[in-house]
């Protein structure tokens, strides 16, 4: 599903404030737009650009680890910073991953302006794929396969009609 399945990030990143840093490291398992209600509620917008990455070691924590706060919502972990509260890393407890959010980490292409206007990823860091599009606040009409859930499988047409013949 994913261009970047099999590639090895290795990369830092922190939150807004400047308080926390973190380095990930290990293997870009998916590289998505994610519309779930969990994303969604966590990060105030839908959908969400997130990395993730192989391995529950793979994010590794810069400097005062009293820094970084983690709360649950329900089964999910959600990581902030505790003085800013931007949103770090997420995940589930033993599934093997770490979710990061590309846009925190120094992989940023041009000089940061007054207006950000160079402070954008470099193109090979887009999405390749949405999941959780069944839970879409609205259409999306992009050339980026769509799955029901977390794919692959039940691909779903831009309107949530299923591309499976047959298909709900």
């Amino acid at each position: 599903m994913s261009s970047m399945s099999g590639q090895i990030l290795d990369a830092e990143g922190g939150c807004h404030c400047g308080e926390v840093r973190f380095r990930v490291q290990g293997e870009v398992l998916r590289n998505v737009y994610c519309h779930c209600a969990n994303c969604t509620a966590s990060k105030g917008a839908s959908p969400v650009h997130l990395l993730v990455v192989g391995g529950e070691d793979s994010v590794r924590w810069l400097g005062d680890p009293e820094a970084v706060t983690t709360r649950s919502s329900g089964a999910l972990r959600l990581v902030s910073c505790s003085v800013c509260l931007c949103p770090l890393v997420q995940y589930r407890e033993g599934k093997g991953f770490r979710a990061v959010f590309p846009v925190l980490l120094d992989l940023r292409r041009g000089v940061v302006g007054d207006d950000h206007g160079a402070d954008r990823l470099p193109d090979e860091w887009a999405p390749t794929a949405h999941l959780n599009y069944e839970n879409r606040l609205f259409d999306w009409h992009d050339a980026l396969p769509k799955f029901r859930a977390f794919g692959p499988g039940d691909e779903l047409e831009s309107d949530g009609r299923s591309k499976s013949p047959g298909g709900a």
